[in-house]
């Protein structure tokens, strides 16, 4: 009966204990009180007090869904200044009614100036807070504020920063060298010894009287368009500069980036457009004397001729098999020009460091610390090769007589 009774009152003290360790959800917010945040653009302040500028561009859910809408804009950004991040953060969240939620956070715009001076700090702020989320996607906004960016107004999406999104993803899958570049990749990328990451830049042109605006859309031409182009390199956690065109082109392949792009070449006849849709390149080094390493790039590419406005016999072996030589050369000049631009701006950042660390650990270890010189003057070897594997709908091009 004894044993009854203390079992009895263990299950009380237990019933009246277990309340007290079943702290449930304490830092809940309901979802009505949150302002989703879908972009962050990062300025640099006008002195160390100010240091860090930072822009949030919030969702207003009642334009976006379309209940209760009262025809305003789908965003506002909302800025604030502190010597931290997290200073900024705080804020610039005394300005909105609502807690400022970071978890939907899709775009990073990182300004310039503020990426000459450094963004390992920021970085460490993003990867430490476990609201944010490591796959948001970084840009440089180019030769003007980050904010600018996030606060002009797009065509086809409502949300800048969902535009921004989409026009990288169609870019990254057709005509384009500019590819994904998440928060993770960048931090990774500061990390490579002598290298850097690669970041793509954002810009707008036109007129940004209306920028902000719903009147940016209402004409056929909107007065001012967000644009990707460029990729910014980095030297550790430091802007060393841009590279465009087939330099770019050539970065990325060698990065083994690129899925599918355009490909002009010029002979007697005139000019021709290729479509390039597969590129496989490998980064390999002989590094048996780690201090004179071999790089050898090998690339083998398939095309497919879109644009043909001349007399070629398109149905001759002979005259494919030359068009796939201008081609291969084409190849291995953007490779060239690639290499060149990273020499110049001492930075390793299309990863040769990396291939003779995985060739000779051992050596790489002896050679690290000097990097820098022994990539300034390696020997290189280039075996590219590209095959044309159709002519699309139609052989020879239709004549005029």
């Amino acid at each position: 009966m004894n044993h009854r009774r203390l079992g009895f009152s263990l299950l009380i003290a237990m019933q009246m204990l277990l309340p007290l360790v079943l702290t449930g959800c304490w830092d809940s917010v309901e979802l009505n009180r949150r302002a989703i945040v879908s972009g962050v653009a990062i300025d640099r302040g006008p002195s160390e007090d100010q240091k860090y500028v930072l822009s949030f561009q919030v969702i207003v859910a009642e334009e976006i869904s379309g209940e209760q809408t009262r025809s305003n804009s789908p965003v506002a950004l909302y800025s604030g200044s502190g010597r931290t991040m997290f200073e900024a953060l705080a804020n610039a969240s005394r300005q909105t009614a609502r807690f400022l939620s970071l978890g939907h956070i899709r775009v990073l715009v990182i300004s310039e100036k503020f990426a000459r001076e450094g963004i390992k700090d920021m970085l460490d702020v993003l990867e430490r807070e476990s609201d944010m989320r490591l796959t948001s996607l970084v840009f440089i906004s180019k030769d003007q504020p980050a904010s600018e960016v996030l606060s002009t107004m797009t065509v086809f999406s409502k949300i800048p920063a969902n535009d921004l999104v989409e026009k990288l993803d169609t870019t990254s899958k057709q005509f384009g060298y500019n590819y994904k570049m998440e928060v993770d990749d960048v931090i990774r990328g500061i990390q490579v010894r002598g290298g850097g990451p690669v970041i793509n830049g954002v810009f707008t042109t036109g007129n940004r009287d209306r920028a902000n605006s719903n009147d940016n859309l209402k004409t056929i031409t909107p007065d001012t368009i967000l644009r990707i182009s460029r990729l910014a390199v980095f030297k550790d956690d430091k802007l060393k500069g841009w590279v465009e065109g087939k330099t770019a082109f050539g970065t990325v392949l060698l990065l083994n980036k690129l899925k599918e792009f355009p490909v002009v070449i010029k002979n007697d006849n005139g000019y021709l457009a290729f479509n390039v849709y597969q590129s496989q390149v490998s980064v390999e080094a002989e590094a048996k004397d780690p201090e004179h390493p071999v790089i050898i790039i090998k690339i083998t590419q398939q095309a497919a001729l879109k644009e043909s406005p001349n007399s070629l016999d398109l149905t001759s072996p002979e005259v494919l098999e030359k068009l796939s030589g201008q081609l291969t050369k084409e190849a291995r000049s953007q490779i060239e020009g690639a290499v060149a631009a990273a020499r110049k701006l001492e930075s390793d950042y299309i990863g040769f460091g990396e291939a003779v660390e995985r060739e000779n650990p051992h050596g790489w270890k002896k050679i690290k610390d000097h990097w820098e010189d022994i990539f300034a003057a390696c020997e290189i070897k280039i075996d590219a090769d590209t095959v044309i594997r159709h002519t699309d709908m139609r052989g020879n091009s239709f004549q005029v007589y």
